[in-house]
């Protein structure tokens, strides 16, 4: 996995280009307190891709391992984890209501021939059944269901590089969508359901994506985070109550970024090999705190100054 990230990153340097949309600069942000970094649990194997909550007491992760199986395992609030059910090569977690959206065959191998043997499956957290909704995908990685249930999952490497529509009335056929991003990842809708943020993996021109989901054609809002390159590559997005934006990436850095000016705050270091991070939900996870996955088998506790 982080192979697979320093290729993208390479790839980036010699494909790097401009969009034509505006760039918000980041400054520096005010009030940019440390917050405490605890472990909740570790050993949960190599790597950790992606996080949700499950709003019963549970923190879902999927773990991808490098063979390309792999499982979503349930993490309880006192540490303990349990597989909740096995996936060849699971990507993004979406929870919406009393289901789960997982991402399959999020596979190297499969991103670099171009081959459709990804799907979006869904699993009934009350019943434990589950079911295929979309295929045809190639490495979804990053994910997201939008207001309107239709899904956006992104492809990082290869021919199918970019970001990908799965329409619910239709979602055996996968339809380009947005942008051109040069490493497209993790995603996040804002709190209003206009704007889809998503994470640009590798590119040092800018590390996020705005999208209006009213005009996804039109060129895209670019934020830079104020960080030297590579230290500003993120591969996650999550969205706070205060409307700003909380990344991950592997140098272990946690930002804060303002969306709209591009303000941006380190907020935690030593959050190793960082790959997605989400708000607290449910019983016993604190939904002021930060909760963060990593490739090296690690979920951490991010918690906010008091």
């Amino acid at each position: 996995m982080t192979g697979r990230v320093r290729g993208v990153i390479a790839a980036t340097i010699v494909m790097a280009a401009a969009f034509t949309a505006p760039v918000a600069t980041a400054a520096a942000a005010p009030g940019c307190t440390p917050w405490q970094v605890r472990t909740v649990a570790t050993g949960l194997g190599l790597p950790l891709e992606n996080l949700a909550f499950d709003g019963r007491g549970g923190l879902l992760v999927s773990k991808t391992l490098f063979a390309g199986n792999g499982s979503v395992e349930r993490v309880t609030p006192d540490g303990a984890v349990n597989t909740l059910l096995p996936v060849s090569g699971p990507g993004a977690l979406t929870v919406r209501g009393n289901e789960l959206y997982v991402n399959t065959g999020h596979k190297t191998l499969d991103g670099t021939l171009g081959l459709k043997t990804g799907t979006i499956d869904i699993f009934d957290l009350d019943t434990g059944k589950r079911r295929t909704w979309a295929t045809g995908l190639t490495m979804p990685d990053g994910g997201t269901v939008l207001p309107n249930g239709d899904a956006v999952i992104s492809t990082l490497i290869g021919p199918k590089r970019g970001l990908w529509l799965v329409r619910k009335e239709n979602p055996s056929a996968p339809e380009r969508y947005g942008p051109d991003l040069l490493g497209p990842n993790g995603m996040v809708v804002s709190d209003d359901g206009r704007t889809l943020y998503v994470a640009n993996t590798g590119g040092p021109d800018f590390q996020i994506a705005a999208i209006d989901l009213a005009n996804p054609s039109a060129p895209a809002k670019k934020i830079r985070l104020q960080a030297p390159w590579p230290l500003n590559i993120i591969d996650d997005l999550a969205l706070g109550t205060d409307g700003r934006l909380y990344t991950a990436g592997e140098h272990g850095i946690v930002y804060r970024v303002d969306p709209d000016s591009g303000a941006t705050c380190a907020i935690a270091t030593g959050v190793h090999l960082g790959s997605s991070v989400r708000f607290g939900a449910g019983p016993g996870w604190d939904p002021e705190s930060l909760y963060s996955t990593g490739f090296d088998g690690a979920v951490r506790r991010l918690v906010p100054p008091a």
